[in-house]
């Protein structure tokens, strides 16, 4: 008899606490509409009706409602603010801007509960007629340099987009995951960048798909960022992330014969860039075959004579092959032939004393070059300090690592 007696009350109850909660929610809503019509109060309306609709355990007609209503409230706000623009009265654009962000998310909020699609039209109507705001908030928001509220306004319109053209899709989807990028959040480059590298032109694309390996490497999914390399090298054959990335993946983990094998294969198209030619003299010298080293650094040398790590290879190369020699004379003439490329090296990055300056060392004292081995002797003293630099009778090998040539993130701010 407990049972039951404990079951009626619960039947009986439920529905009448229901009925109560609706009710408190339609006392609600109809002070909203009181605030929207009378065009005050709208904010404390809202959060009332947010606050309703969070906590309680509502009709879902209710709550498409509910969500409807706290659009209208900030739909009501927007159109006070713009009536400040038109007066040409101080505007807070920042809050003019949020409130069509939220009249999005509301009307988003009440399509999601509005199973009987009664609030469907009058939600797409709000949304049409904000759609060129949220572009413009994106855009308002970028030029601040506000990469996080920026990526949600651009998000947004691509969350919702219906009609609009590839041609607007390509510059908010650009600009998302430009955002994404300098608020170092690579969900959200992740989210639009493929749409970005579809709608975009050739010229960006390459960098766009640079921003999508950054990110799984950020994200730590080496397989993805791999797979996007290898891609890259092939279809943007003169962007050198691509290239320079993998090839260094391949030297880091011993696979220099892959390298090789690839870079030959790119070579049968276009046998004239640089970086192939570099790479070739920096797999040469993995494997201490000092005499292709210079042999594939020249060639870089002589299509780039500004490669800096091209004349620091062939002038190492040449090192490790005077301490390999048993004759003397031979010796000193290898030492006179690593000179001119080290010095070159010194010539292009003078601050760079770490990667010159031992080497410099040991061709000035093994050819007996009395005022430049003193210059370079005070100078190692004042970088290391006294008897602290390394050791010049030690072996060189010296490995500058495959460069990394990529793009910058593209900050410029255009209304294009």
């Amino acid at each position: 008899m407990r049972i039951i007696l404990v079951l009626f009350v619960f039947l009986f109850t439920s529905p009448c606490l229901q009925a109560q909660k609706n009710v408190s929610m339609k006392k609600k809503l109809k002070q909203a509409y009181t605030a929207i019509s009378k065009k005050r109060g709208q904010d404390d309306a809202e959060r009332m009706l947010v606050d309703t609709l969070a906590s309680m355990d509502l009709d879902v007609d209710i709550k498409a409602e509910g969500y409807y209503a706290c659009a209208m409230l900030q739909h009501s706000i927007n159109e006070g603010l713009n009536m400040k623009a038109y007066l040409r009265q101080d505007l807070d654009t920042v809050k003019l801007y949020q409130t069509v962000l939220k009249i999005y998310e509301y009307t988003l909020l009440s399509d999601s509960f509005d199973i009987h699609r009664k609030y469907e039209k009058k939600n797409a109507r709000l949304r049409t007629l904000h759609r060129k705001n949220v572009y413009g908030g994106g855009r308002f928001m970028l030029r601040k340099s506000k990469w996080d509220e920026a990526y949600s306004f651009f998000d947004m319109f691509l969350r919702t987009s219906m009609s609009d053209n590839d041609s607007i899709l390509s510059k908010v989807s650009y600009w998302a995951t430009v955002c994404g990028m300098n608020e170092n959040n690579p969900w959200h480059v992740i989210k639009h960048v493929d749409t970005a590298i579809r709608l975009s032109k050739t010229a960006e694309r390459a960098a766009l798909t640079e921003y999508k390996a950054r990110s799984y490497m950020q994200l730590g999914d080496s397989i993805q960022w791999l797979d996007i390399l290898s891609k890259g090298v092939d279809e943007y054959p003169g962007y050198g992330y691509f290239y320079f990335n993998l090839m260094d993946y391949y030297q880091q983990h011993g696979m220099v014969e892959q390298g090789i094998l690839r870079t030959d294969s790119l070579m049968q198209v276009d046998e004239d860039r640089t970086m192939y030619w570099f790479a070739l003299s920096m797999f040469a010298l993995e494997q201490e075959d000092y005499s292709k080293c210079i042999a594939m650094s020249d060639e870089c040398i002589r299509r780039d004579s500004s490669n800096v790590d091209a004349y620091y290879n062939k002038g190492i190369s040449l090192l490790n092959m005077a301490l390999a020699e048993k004759r003397a004379s031979e010796r000193r003439q290898l030492y006179g032939m690593a000179l001119e490329p080290m010095e070159r090296v010194r010539e292009l990055e003078p601050d760079n004393i770490d990667k010159w300056g031992n080497p410099l060392y040991r061709i000035y004292l093994n050819l007996n070059m009395g005022r430049k081995f003193e210059e370079i002797d005070r100078l190692l003293d004042q970088r290391y300090g006294e008897g602290l630099r390394q050791d010049v009778d030690s072996a060189i090998v010296g490995k500058v690592g495959l460069i990394e040539e990529s793009a910058s993130f593209d900050k410029g701010l255009s209304d294009s």
